[in-house]
């Protein structure tokens, strides 16, 4: 969902910016994009070794996602990525069944898609609160395909972090990478079914996607 369907990265990033200076600590970019797409404990890890042990990851992403629901209950914007709206709406009238697999929280992700007017053309939806293991580990992947009563070699996979398409990639599943923040790693170039620039690169190979 995030940094896919929707621009939002740079929201949690100015929230961790703002949240950063309550604690005095700069909040790099650097520091926010290794973060991305990866679990709380992963990214607290990320935190600790970069300012030290002495502080507090927990209290600082508690901050923060105030900061974001501050940001949404002022009306924020929500802008879709390019090309985002189109390609689930293309999906949907070609009457595939569409899942989303997100490492955000599920009161977000329903917030996110019923505000764009989106959330009817899913068909399943597992985020962070039903998984034990966020990506890269594949689980929230294999527990969408079980609801969507799918295979996984018959699940197309699109994802804009590397640590997403990892899981995809490991889940079994033909696995498209479309980086916002990160560009893809050794593994995912040599195991990515395509990487493109924007969802809106997809349909001179949908023959060969959907195949």
């Amino acid at each position: 969902m995030d940094g896919l369907l929707f621009d939002t990265e740079w929201i949690y990033y100015e929230c961790y910016k703002k949240a950063g200076v309550k604690f005095g600590l700069d909040f790099t970019f650097e520091l926010f994009a290794s973060c991305v797409g990866i679990s709380r404990e992963e990214a607290a890890r990320f935190m600790k070794n970069h300012f030290g042990p002495h502080i507090n990851p927990e209290e600082i992403d508690r901050l923060t996602y105030a900061y974001v629901d501050e940001y949404l209950e002022n009306g924020g914007d929500i802008p879709f990525r390019p090309g985002a709206k189109e390609a689930v709406e293309y999906f949907h009238k070609r009457g595939l069944k569409i899942g989303m697999a997100s490492s955000n929280l599920l009161k977000w992700v329903n917030f996110y898609l019923n505000k764009n007017n989106i959330a009817q053309y899913f068909n399943a939806i597992t985020t962070c609160d039903e998984v034990a293991h966020l990506k890269p580990n594949p689980e929230v992947y294999l527990k969408t395909a079980d609801k969507l009563g799918a295979q996984v070699g018959e699940c197309l996979v699109f994802e804009d972090s590397v640590a997403g398409a990892t899981a995809g990639i490991n889940a079994g599943m033909r696995t498209c990478m479309v980086p916002q923040i990160k560009q893809p790693d050794t593994f995912i170039r040599e195991h990515a079914f395509k990487i493109y620039k924007s969802l809106e690169d997809i349909y001179p190979d949908m023959d060969e996607l959907l195949g």
